[in-house]
């Protein structure tokens, strides 16, 4: 439970600034998308520093910077690349937190349209007048 408390601070404290993502794979894909953050890492020259729960398979990929507040094209590529390669491997973008705002926009990727239909029209059903938490996931 140390090292669990301890990581993260020391980790954010290589930098100024951060991004902490989240993503699990099948358990059979692990090694696989662990080398593929490594890759993703090198080739777009961001900083990653990996955690999780191994025995879930889940993940959360930190990605570092110290340029200015907004993350870098190069941070947000590393992040679109992460998640599109934990859904090729039968993965999801969320696993244990729900989908804030700044995943909102990969929701209709893994689920599809059909879900994304299917969810705008029960919110419709209970929300006929769209004042019940405008503008969050489903927009």
């Amino acid at each position: 439970m140390k090292l669990r408390q301890d990581m993260l601070p020391a980790v954010f404290a290589q930098s100024k600034y951060h991004i902490m993502e989240y993503m699990a794979v099948p358990l059979s894909k692990l090694a696989e998308m662990v080398d593929y953050i490594d890759e993703v890492s090198q080739k777009q020259q961001v900083d990653i520093y990996t955690a999780g729960h191994v025995g879930d398979s889940n993940l959360h990929p930190s990605l570092l910077w110290n340029e200015q507040p907004e993350a870098p094209e190069s941070v947000k590529e590393a992040v679109r690349m992460l998640f599109r390669k934990a859904l090729s491997l039968g993965g999801t973008i969320s696993g244990e937190h729900a989908v804030g705002m700044s995943k909102n926009q990969w929701t209709v990727e893994e689920l599809g349209n059909d879900v994304d239909q299917i969810q705008h029209q029960i919110k419709n059903l209970f929300d006929p007048l769209g004042i019940l938490n405008p503008k969050r996931k489903i927009n």
